[in-house]
Parts: C-alpha cells; sequence; structure tokens
C-alpha cells in the first residue's frame, strides 16, 4: 500500500514529465528502469532510491525536493503547512510528535 509521500511523488514525476511532454518509456529509457517502473512510481507504489530520484529530477530540470513537496491548491496544503511546521524540529521532538500522531488515529480506531 503506498504512502502520501509516495502518491506526493508519483504525482509529480507524472505532472513535470508531462510538462515536459516526455513519455513514461522515454523518461524509463533516459534514466535506465523499466516502463513499468515509472508506472509504479507514478501510481504511488513503488519508492525510487535516492539515485533515481536525482536522475528523475535531472531530466525533469528541476530540484530533487521539489518531486517531494505536495502540489499546491490541492487537499495536501494542510500537509504543507504540518511539514514548514516540523521541518527545523530536533528528532526527538519528531519522535514525539509521531508517536502523538500513532495514538490519537488509534483512539479513533484509525492506524
Amino acid at each position: 500500500m503506498s504512502n502520501i509521500r509516495q502518491q506526493i511523488l508519483g504525482q509529480n514525476i507524472r505532472h513535470y514529465r508531462q510538462a515536459k511532454g516526455i513519455t513514461q518509456e522515454k523518461l524509463a529509457e533516459i534514466v535506465d528502469v523499466s516502463g513499468s517502473y515509472i508506472g509504479y512510481l507514478e501510481r504511488g507504489e513503488k519508492s525510487p532510491s535516492l539515485d533515481l530520484l536525482f536522475k528523475i529530477a535531472n531530466t525533469l530540470n528541476i530540484e530533487p525536493a521539489i518531486l517531494l513537496t505536495p502540489p499546491e491548491g490541492t487537499a495536501n496544503s494542510e500537509l504543507r503547512k504540518l511539514i514548514r511546521i516540523l521541518s527545523d524540529k530536533d528528532v526527538s521532538t519528531l519522535k514525539f510528535i509521531y508517536e502523538v500522531a500513532i495514538a490519537y488515529f488509534k483512539s479513533l480506531g484509525k492506524s
């Protein structure tokens, strides 16, 4: 099952690939993976290695971080706010927030 980061990454790869007029097959050829693997990435079913992430970003002429950033004007805007708030926090604070979130969702009967 894909997670939100994989979904964001996949949506961004598809968006920037299509904006450049590149097919999945052509992108796959350039970054040396199969066309079906690009499909998996775009559907959020797989996560690329860092090396592949950089190759894809380079091919699309964008910074790798852009591929990991939720797009503007979507339901992910609230997620972007959370990322902004948490981006400068230390690891112990992030772990604490994570544990609180897990406990909260478990209390709702959702994982």
